[in-house]
């Protein structure tokens, strides 16, 4: 039985794990307003690769971890609309400082989560999975597994949307979980009681305990 947490770290690898196309992948960027099926496909495959060939990245060194988000994730990640999404009806009222207070704290949670998953990157490998729902001219929704050698496999669908006549992702789904949408859920509680304010006041406290708790871990 998968945890809920190890499913979250999954959606995450998949979601950052996907976006390493930019600087990791010989394919032309054009390959991007192409067949969504195919340029996931190979996306995943050969970041998978790039993160077992990587020791710091696969050791989830914090730098190492930022450098890789920076350069190779958030070029091709429609960030904006996950944040907007992930925080809700709400967003209308955040002002732009708060708006980018929300991106930046949602980034850093996303980032902790995904240094869990790196150690779950070992011998898998993605195939596409059977889709009956077909990607329109702004749309598309691409099923994969993520196979791992004696192990069941993993349902890891994800979200795009054209941007600029590029695919982009927008959320993640493994096993059920959306992730955007579960994040949806949780800051729903909060903000609808505290207001903008007090969302990015326990998403900044949260990443300050993660940031501790990783701090004492390592001494």
């Amino acid at each position: 039985m998968i945890s809920r947490r190890n499913l979250m770290q999954a959606a995450v690898a998949g979601v950052l794990v996907f976006q390493g196309m930019s600087a990791a992948v010989a394919a032309p960027v054009g390959d991007a307003t192409g067949d969504p099926d195919q340029w996931v496909l190979a996306i995943s495959n050969d970041i998978l690769d790039a993160i077992r060939g990587d020791s710091e990245l696969a050791a989830a060194d914090p730098q190492r971890v930022r450098k890789f988000v920076d350069e190779k994730v958030m070029p091709v990640v429609d960030f904006l609309r996950m944040t907007r999404t992930a925080v809700g009806p709400k967003w209308r009222q955040a002002t732009p400082e708060q708006r980018q207070q929300l991106q930046d704290l949602f980034r850093e949670q996303l980032i902790r989560v995904y240094s869990g998953a790196l150690a779950t990157v070992k011998d898998q490998t993605v195939k596409l999975a059977p889709n009956r729902v077909k990607p329109t001219a702004t749309d598309a929704v691409v099923r994969t597994l993520l196979v791992s050698p004696g192990k069941p496999d993993t349902r890891i669908n994800y979200r795009l949307k054209k941007v600029d006549s590029s695919w982009r992702i927008i959320d993640v789904d493994v096993e059920g979980i959306w992730l955007v949408n579960n994040y949806r859920t949780q800051f729903a509680s909060v903000v609808n009681q505290s207001g903008i304010e007090g969302l990015i006041k326990t998403m900044r406290e949260k990443n300050e305990q993660a940031a501790k708790g990783a701090d004492n871990a390592g001494k």
